[in-house]
């Protein structure tokens, strides 16, 4: 099989300078013979996996975390060109959705006897994701969390200052009116601190903003808690991180196709934590837009063994 490597050197928490190594020796135990690229700075995998797929791959293999997987992904994108996940990362969300294994040899057995689906991507405006679109509060959050994220790097009086930024804009960001339009007919007018548009149920810090949302039913499920105290969505924070959802008399939840989202003043949107300016934003989903390698029930069944836990599914 024409298969092609794709590695994040920097993923995961803790650098590990054997990991080409590791990878390599774990897939010829299963018989995969691979060729071998890295991601960089100025290439973070999209056109890497867009190349291959080109070149005629059969199997593109991604190794990192969530962000290297979605780029990875949108190079992929309406080709027949099968993905192959090993997950890196620190939070692994999108392995989690699909219930591929953190475990190297367990993921790598995956691709050597898993299954192969189709799965949906989402596209706001022209930018594909895999996880979450949000809209509002989130979505202008998401720079200081980045700031946060390299100033723990580089510098810590920056992730200092930019956690200090996060909170005054928590404190002073307010609801705001939102009008949504599901699927070309049916509006929803509403004030909301943020809109969230999923397409997997887990994002982020391991968020279950939507615990029933599939990558493969051709749906996006869209959550928003109507006109909310800064304690509702507090609340509503907390309980998501513990993958749960919370069971507020104003959490709306909506199941649809496509979703057009208007506000004024605009509001800001991201994709994935990509931010994508503001609104207006339409937001779809394209159904069976990737083939993914994934386990079969009966290796769930098997890695539920040699863990000792159960594995839940799609």
């Amino acid at each position: 099989m024409n298969t092609r490597l794709i590695v994040n050197p920097t993923s995961g928490p803790v650098e590990n300078p054997e990991l080409l190594t590791d990878i390599a020796e774990a897939l010829q135990t299963q018989g995969i013979q691979a060729e071998i690229c890295t991601t960089t700075p100025d290439e973070d995998g999209e056109g890497l996996a867009a190349d291959a797929a080109k070149a005629g791959a059969k199997l593109v293999i991604v190794a990192g975390g969530d962000g290297t997987i979605e780029a990875v992904a949108r190079g992929l994108v309406h080709t027949q060109t099968m993905l192959g996940i090993i997950p890196l990362g620190t939070r692994n969300n999108i392995a989690a959705s699909l219930n591929i294994p953190n475990d190297l040899t367990q993921a790598i057995q995956t691709l050597a006897e898993g299954e192969h689906g189709r799965f949906d991507m989402g596209k706001a405006n022209n930018y594909y994701f895999m996880e979450v679109v949000g809209v509002g509060l989130e979505a202008s959050l998401f720079p200081c969390g980045d700031e946060v994220k390299e100033g723990i790097k580089k510098n810590y009086l920056v992730a200092l200052k930019s956690i200090f930024s996060g909170v005054k804009t928590f404190v002073q960001f307010s609801p705001h009116r939102l009008a949504l339009r599901f699927d070309g007919k049916r509006m929803r007018r509403l004030r909301t601190l943020q809109v969230n548009i999923c397409n997997s149920p887990r994002y982020g810090v391991e968020f279950a903003l939507a615990p029933e949302a599939k990558m493969n039913d051709g749906k996006l499920d869209v959550i928003y808690i109507d006109n909310p105290s800064k304690w509702d969505h507090l609340r509503h924070f907390f309980t998501a991180m513990r993958g749960e959802q919370l069971p507020h008399k104003r959490l709306n939840t909506y199941r649809a196709s496509k979703i057009e989202v208007r506000s004024y003043p605009p509001l800001d949107v991201h994709a994935d934590g990509e931010c994508l300016g503001t609104t207006p934003v339409t937001v779809e989903v394209i159904p069976r837009a990737l083939w993914i390698c994934v386990p079969t029930p009966e290796l769930l069944a098997k890695f539920a063994d040699e863990s000792g836990s159960p594995v839940l599914t799609q």
